[in-house]
């Protein structure tokens, strides 16, 4: 990405070293030393340099995936977090939001613009002992990118080894790969503050950052019911074999590579390692493997009649299926159905539905008749569904507490062994090798 490569160039020219984190890393007194710099857990993929072994990132890292989440734990009286968003470029737009956590309690959310690109968020009056730190990106991929610069300590402090989330303990993974339902596209909006902008390269993007918040979306809220870490692949208006927009929209000024990193289908983004970038492909998938993948993407294949052939669309999703069994080893896959009784964005009409919800039985069947038990299929509902405060047809966050509470019900009911098991921590670990809890 240009904000990776912009930041790697100007901290290597600070001494003329290749070593990042020894230049990024500052405290009161100036540079200190590699033994003092952080030890970084992520929750989700980043950019920048990560250990393939340990999983353990380096600073500085760039935030491009919703709900990605940085930890590390630290003593001293105060800390200092910079992070750099970057200025509108063709791939990102420049808005940002972050929550910052001290202790597993939420204690800011800090937000970057284009005109307002930096971030500087301190807090100081900290007791004696070790604290944890939690920084996590509120918003999609497409409204921003931004990177993590810097981490200082109060003098008296210094970063220990990261102590580890309960999500992380049990070794349990889940990926959730979809669409704007998966990334929180308004969830929090409402119908005061419903913001309606997407930020593709057709138009200009002044998103309302406080209207998304990927972190309570349905999605990383399963994932808290069974103490897992996760990742969520997702992307607004990206389907299984195209794009929502349609291509007479998209400006025939831009360079290729524009509208092919910004018109993403599922597919695509599953290779990426970051979100806006469709030269930066995952070099190990070996280095953190889901035992459960979501597909909960295929409604923007039918944003725009007439649908897809079937044949070329079933092509596209048995593709993605192949790849994540081939990726993971064959992990339990659910494709996940929204359900009829309620017109989301990318179903709004009878025939759009129809189609839907036909092409998404039909890619279960075709699973089935090669042989995939592997591969399962929910079918959620309205029941109870709160269909309030809704905005531009897409669930809100109460939304997102029902299609969470069906999809975990229905993991209970399906995976069980999953739910109680207990599995390595190693990055590389078998994901079939498992212990169950007494």
């Amino acid at each position: 990405m240009n904000l990776l490569e912009n930041m790697s160039r100007s901290c290597m020219s600070l001494a003329g070293l290749h070593q990042l984190t020894l230049l990024c890393i500052v405290s009161a007194a100036g540079l200190i030393s590699a033994q003092s710099s952080p030890e970084l857990l992520l929750q989700g993929r980043f950019g920048g340099a990560i250990n393939s072994q340990t999983g353990l990132g380096s600073l500085p890292l760039l935030f491009s995936w919703p709900s990605s989440s940085v930890y590390t734990t630290f003593t001293g009286t105060s800390v200092t977090v910079t992070i750099a968003g970057s200025a509108p470029t063709t791939d990102s737009a420049g808005y940002n939001r972050f929550a910052f956590f001290v202790d597993q309690s939420q204690v800011a959310i800090e937000s970057s613009t284009p005109g307002n690109p930096a971030i500087k968020w301190e807090m100081s009056g900290l007791g004696a002992g070790a604290h944890n730190l939690t920084i996590t990106k509120l918003n999609e991929a497409s409204y921003g990118e931004a990177m993590l610069e810097s981490i200082v300590l109060s003098s008296n402090g210094s970063f220990l080894t990261p102590v580890l989330p309960e999500a992380f303990e049990t070794g349990r993974r889940i990926q959730f790969i979809g669409d704007s339902y998966t990334v929180g596209y308004a969830n929090t909006g409402g119908t005061t503050n419903c913001n309606k902008t997407v930020c593709f390269p057709v138009g200009p993007c002044v998103p309302e950052l406080d209207s998304q918040n990927a972190a309570v979306s349905w999605g990383p809220l399963t994932a808290a019911n069974f103490q897992a870490d996760y990742e969520v692949i997702a992307w607004s208006g990206a389907g299984v074999g195209t794009f929502s927009v349609p291509e007479s929209n998209v400006d025939a000024t831009l360079p290729t590579w524009i509208g092919e990193s910004q018109y993403p289908t599922d597919g695509e983004i599953f290779l990426r390692q970051v979100a806006a970038d469709n030269t930066s492909m995952v070099s190990n998938f070996s280095s953190w493997v889901p035992q459960v993948v979501v597909l909960a993407g295929g409604t923007n294949d039918f944003h725009i009649l007439p649908p897809p052939a079937l044949e070329d669309w079933l092509l596209s999703y048995m593709d993605l299926i192949n790849m994540i069994n081939e990726e993971y080893d064959n992990p339990e896959i659910i494709i996940q159905v929204f359900p009829l009784e309620v017109n989301f964005e990318g179903v709004l009409t009878p025939n759009a539905t129809t189609n839907y919800l036909q092409y998404m039985a039909s890619v279960y069947t075709a699973t089935q008749m090669e042989g995939m038990t592997n591969v399962h299929f929910l079918q959620l509902n309205a029941v109870g569904m709160n269909l309030n405060g809704w905005c531009s047809n897409h669930p809100s966050a109460a939304a997102d507490m029902t299609i969470a509470a069906q999809l975990t019900a229905y993991i209970e009911a399906v995976l069980p062994a999953w739910t109680i098991g207990t599995y390595p921590l190693a990055t590389e670990a078998p994901v079939g090798d498992s212990t169950e809890e007494a």
